[in-house]
Parts: structure tokens; C-alpha cells; sequence
């Protein structure tokens, strides 16, 4: 088996205990961090005030983990099942699907037409975060970030 074999079987596994191991705190503060920091130019700009008073929960399948984000102010706040009580619209998927569109690799609408990402809930507000992921270039991500992202996705 050669090295890329093992990092997609190796790297799902890594995620679901670094999930699991790391508190939530801790998560909350890093993705509330890297996600207001990638979309500094979309919140000043009101492209993400449809967020304003309700819940997106992004939702690993395999890692069965969540996250909640919701516009507060200026600012992309993350938050943790226990502090919500419900979500508006749900996305749901698996660490490689996430990957995958991160990564670019593959367009959204393909991931969600092969329903490996799917929309429950308010489709509507789900099809403007889809939206919105389509117009956010890699080159916004930290270069520390993108370079293994695309690889790992490269060799799914």
C-alpha cells in the first residue's frame, strides 16, 4: 500500500480522535478564529447577514460530531449542542466530503447532486451557504492549511 493509500485511511481516524479528545471549547475557539478570519471580507461586506439570528450545523456523519454557526454583530460565532437548541438548517456529510470541498477537489453542487453532502431543514438558507462556500477561493485559507487539505483530497 502506498503512502497516499494510508493517509486516506489513516488521516478520518486521526480527525474522529482529535474530535473526540480536544473539548470543545478549544474547537469553538480555533474554527470561530480560522472561519472569521477566512470570511473577514464576506461578513464587512453583509454577504453573510442571512446567518443573522439562525443556526447552520455542520454535521461530520462519520466523526459524529457537529457545530453550530450563527452571525452575531460583525462576527461568525461557533457554538456546541449543548448551547443549542435547534438548528435552522443542517449539512450533513462525511470527513472526505468535507474535504473534498474544502479542497476544491469537487464543486459543491456535484457533492450535494451525489448527495454526499446533504441539505436538511431550511433548503432555501442552505442553498445560500452553499452558495457562499462556492464563492470562497483557497487562496483565502492559510497556506499551512491548504497545501496538506489538497493533497489528502488529490489522493482520495
Amino acid at each position: 500500500m502506498n503512502l497516499p493509500d494510508k493517509l486516506c485511511q489513516i488521516l478520518p481516524k486521526i480527525a474522529n480522535i482529535s474530535a473526540h479528545i480536544v473539548p470543545d471549547s478549544i474547537q469553538g475557539k480555533v474554527i470561530t478564529v480560522a472561519i472569521n478570519h477566512v470570511l473577514k471580507e464576506q461578513l464587512e461586506d453583509g454577504e453573510l447577514d442571512f446567518l443573522d439570528g439562525v443556526f447552520l450545523e455542520i454535521k461530520v456523519t462519520d466523526l459524529n460530531k457537529s457545530w453550530f454557526f450563527t452571525v452575531e454583530g460583525e462576527k461568525i460565532s461557533v457554538h456546541h449542542t449543548i448551547n443549542v437548541q435547534r438548528s435552522d438548517v443542517v449539512i450533513s456529510g462525511d470527513f472526505n466530503s468535507f474535504v473534498l470541498l474544502a479542497s476544491q477537489t469537487i464543486d459543491p453542487d456535484t457533492l450535494f447532486f451525489k448527495r454526499k453532502l446533504l441539505i436538511e431543514g431550511d433548503v432555501e438558507l442552505g442553498l445560500a451557504v452553499k452558495n457562499l462556500l462556492d464563492r470562497v477561493e483557497l487562496n483565502q485559507l492559510p497556506e499551512l492549511l491548504t497545501k496538506p487539505l489538497i493533497a489528502y483530497a488529490q489522493a482520495l
